[in-house]
């Protein structure tokens, strides 16, 4: 995960000269994207990794077990436990810290596809997903 974030900052930075070349950029938007990227990595580091990876590993067995209840045609008991799950991840300190810091952070985070209620599911079932 810090490899991520190091990897972000540097391509943050990187793209910097090129935002410099255009006609209307000036230092006052240099330094407004330099902090932007300082409190992204600021955001970031107050994430617990091990605690994301954990939840990655959790959000992976989920969607086994949910899609094992699909196949043996479980699709009520499939749809509850993805709802619970959903809700527990909605709930976790470290989901909530990293969707705070931005959109970057999207694509390091556990697989977040679960709904936490019957409307997020839109009439569709969740073995329909599978």
């Amino acid at each position: 995960m810090q490899k991520q974030i190091a990897v972000f900052i540097i391509f943050m930075l990187a793209s910097l000269p090129s935002y410099a070349q255009q006609p209307d950029f000036n230092p006052e938007q240099m330094q407004q994207l330099m902090q932007q990227a300082q409190q992204m990595q600021d955001c970031m580091s107050r994430i617990d990794q091990q605690a994301m990876e954990a939840l990655g590993k959790k959000s992976q067995a989920m969607e086994a077990e949910i899609k094992a209840l699909c196949q043996a045609n479980k699709r009520s008991q499939a749809q509850s436990t993805a709802i619970q799950f959903g809700l527990s991840m909605s709930q976790d300190e470290n989901i909530k810290m990293a969707k705070e810091c931005g959109k970057m952070a999207m694509g390091m985070m556990p697989k977040m596809d679960y709904p936490t209620s019957e409307k997020d599911l839109k009439g569709r079932h969740i073995c329909d997903s599978y």
